[in-house]
């Protein structure tokens, strides 16, 4: 169990001797499932948001009538027994659906997101540290800069985690009854907690700091001064942008 133990050690205390120990580019496939078994871990967690959302809502929504035909039609083919077009006309207009059902279908709409972002993010992370390294004066390479991309996920799943504790303590105090004011309510409820999600994000952010400084001074044969600063910029652009 030691052996297991003093790398994960390493990721977290001390990257560099990580990496010194295991080049970036040799943990290539390591580093690919944990960007896969983040996609799935998003998707998962949008489904579960979707859920925690259905279940403060208890309300009803007045929508239109999906089952019939638009009002000129049946305005036109209602009373011709004939018409085709006028099947369906005696069903009533609008129909009065649970609101947590609705929200459960539009959350649904977006779990490509979470099967696709992460892969994305993947991509372009390891273009910029590529493109960073060489900068610099460094010499990365290819297999070692998506290596490291995909290292970077892994502090993804403490904000993740801690996203979806500070959701499932809001949600589970309130109950929202109507879904017009829905985003305003749940704006409110998340307000005072918002700073444990900024702290969250920086952690996260710190750890990928971290990771990336690490992997690239040894993949791009980089002082860890240079290669601090090198992945430190677009990752503090990031962060600042994200928080906008």
């Amino acid at each position: 169990m030691v052996p297991a133990v003093r790398p994960l050690r390493q990721l977290v205390l001390s990257p560099t001797a990580f990496f010194e120990d295991q080049p970036p580019e040799e943990t290539l496939v390591i580093a690919v499932g944990i960007v896969i078994l983040l996609a799935i871990s998003v998707t998962a967690a949008i489904v579960l948001v979707g859920s925690m959302l259905a279940g403060a809502i208890d309300a009803t929504v007045t929508m239109d009538n999906p089952d019939r035909p638009p009002e000129p039609i049946c305005a036109q083919h209602a009373d011709d027994p004939d018409s085709m077009f006028g099947e369906n006309c005696d069903e009533p207009e609008t129909i009065e659906r649970d609101a947590s059902e609705l929200v459960q279908e539009v959350v649904h709409d977006y779990l490509w997101l979470g099967l696709v972002g992460p892969f994305l993010m993947w991509i372009i992370g390891a273009i910029v540290i590529f493109g960073v390294g060489r900068l610099v004066g460094g010499s990365p390479s290819v297999l070692g800069t998506l290596s490291l991309a995909g290292w970077a996920a892994l502090p993804e799943f403490f904000r993740l985690a801690v996203g979806l504790a500070v959701l499932r303590y809001v949600l589970g105090n309130m109950t929202i009854t109507d879904p017009e004011q829905a985003a305003s309510a749940l704006e409110t409820a998340m307000a005072p907690i918002e700073p444990v999600l900024f702290v969250a994000s920086l952690l996260t952010l710190i750890w990928q700091w971290s990771l990336l400084t690490g992997g690239l001074s040894q993949d791009a044969d980089l002082r860890w001064e240079t290669a601090a600063i090198a992945v430190g910029i677009p990752l503090g652009l990031l962060f600042v942008f994200g928080t906008l």
